[in-house]
């Protein structure tokens, strides 16, 4: 990967119209993926799916509720799928111990990846955290780059993740 992090908007029928959606090397940062919008990310050739939301989300307009069939859709399209549910109210221990689990399977799966919540501030929050201990940015320069894709409630937890151990 590159050392140019700035997310670049997918005009690719991922996600609903108006709704985050961002590439950066062979990462995907977005809100919900519709099931057409799964089939659209396979043909991009995208390999891996990391689900960040909570089974008891509710549809919130704009966004709809947790899609209890997106593992099904994924593994019919081949494609890899993990959840790591970081529901809204979450301790900041909580997100600690979560962002360690998706740092893990970061390294894992199959790239390109793509990373979603509902609206791309949970995915983007945890796209901030890979660009602090993967790849050696700053806190402020990660907050910097993942609010571009989304990032918004969630910088206080991006805030206080502990800094990388030497």
């Amino acid at each position: 990967m590159s050392n140019d992090f700035t997310p670049v908007a997918v005009t690719a029928p991922i996600v609903t119209t108006g709704q985050n959606c961002w590439q950066i090397g062979n990462f995907y940062v977005t809100a919900q993926p519709t099931e057409a919008g799964l089939a659209a990310a396979s043909g991009l050739g995208i390999q891996s799916v990391i689900c960040l939301r909570d089974a008891t989300e509710a549809a919130k307009p704009p966004y709809p509720a947790f899609d209890l069939e997106e593992d099904t859709t994924l593994t019919g399209l081949g494609m890899s799928f993990a959840n790591i549910p970081f529901p809204h109210g979450i301790s900041q221990d909580q997100f600690n111990i979560r962002a360690g689990a998706v740092l893990a399977v970061l390294n894992q799966l199959p790239q390109p990846l793509l990373m979603h919540c509902s609206s791309a501030d949970r995915a983007s929050a945890l796209w901030a955290v890979h660009l602090i201990v993967n790849c050696g940015l700053t806190t402020a320069e990660a907050i910097q780059y993942a609010t571009i894709s989304g990032l918004a409630v969630f910088t206080p937890y991006v805030q206080a993740y502990p800094p990388p151990a030497c």
